[in-house]
């Protein structure tokens, strides 16, 4: 959809920044799925939909956290020269720059509505190739004929977390909620981890509160702070009174007698 928008509007694109649309353009779609990382959840707490798909014949539970605060990722290791060093940089600068993309603290990821449908998905896009076609414009300011960094740093952002909240149609009634995050390239050593899955190896990383982020990282992963969960929903089952108080046994067992536990009104069917 969106390479369909960019076909008709480039004949809109100045001629003397055409070639550089282009090329952000192509650069925008770069972006390394292998690096782009997506927690889903719901704005439904109760949806048969969801229990039947995720839960199948066991009982199911449903985590509330505050989609109001944002989380980092979660940093499992230091970068080290000895994790440099394999990464084939000739330049003491580029080695530089992954030290300092390290040490920095990871960005804070918010909670974005899945786009269903789509006209607001080409609305979304078409916002997106503009911020290009802005960032493509020669500035003014003692910079003429070049582009400012950060303006393309933008609009590559903008990509890179609006497409992954595309969705078919068809999955409109899961009213899904997404968190796209992602790690500079090489930084990302920092906070990978890895599990097996149907389709092989799934790199993947953790989401949380840091205790303290801009503390030094030590061995180990850095220790991380209780997650907002405001409450559990439990899924139907035959025994949804002992499944309930199961929870709140297991809640009350962590200090956590205060979360709120409700069970699914969807009637259980064997």
């Amino acid at each position: 959809m969106f390479r369909e928008l960019v076909q008709t509007h480039l004949k809109e694109v100045d001629a003397d920044i055409r070639a550089d649309f282009s090329f952000l353009v192509e650069t925008a779609l770069q972006n390394d799925r292998y690096r782009t990382f997506i927690a889903c959840a719901s704005k439904e707490p109760d949806n048969l939909t969801l229990w039947r798909n995720y839960t199948g014949s066991e009982v199911g539970f449903a985590v509330a956290l505050d989609g109001r605060k944002s989380l980092l990722m979660r940093r499992q290791r230091p970068v080290t020269e000895k994790m440099i060093d394999p990464l084939g940089f000739l330049e003491e600068e580029d080695k530089q720059l992954v030290r300092d993309q390290a040490a920095g603290v990871s960005g804070q990821f918010g909670w974005s509505p899945a786009v269903y449908f789509r006209a607001e998905q080409a609305k979304i896009a078409w916002e997106a190739l503009r911020g290009i076609e802005a960032a493509a414009l020669p500035q003014t300011e003692g910079t003429e004929g070049t582009v400012l960094e950060n303006d393309w740093l933008h609009a590559f952002a903008n990509v890179a977390m609006a497409f992954p909240t595309f969705k078919n149609t068809a999955f409109k009634d899961e009213a899904e909620m997404r968190i796209v995050c992602g790690a500079a390239i090489h930084a990302d050593l920092m906070y990978l981890k890895h599990r097996t899955g149907r389709y092989g190896i799934i790199p993947y990383v953790e989401l949380g509160l840091p205790e303290d982020p801009l503390r030094d990282l030590g061995d180990g992963p850095e220790p991380m702070g209780e997650l907002p969960i405001l409450g559990v929903a439990v899924g139907p089952t035959r025994y949804q009174e002992e499944a309930i108080v199961g929870v709140k046994e297991l809640l009350r067992s962590h200090g956590h007698q205060t979360i709120a536990v409700i069970g699914s009104r969807t009637p259980f069917r064997s």
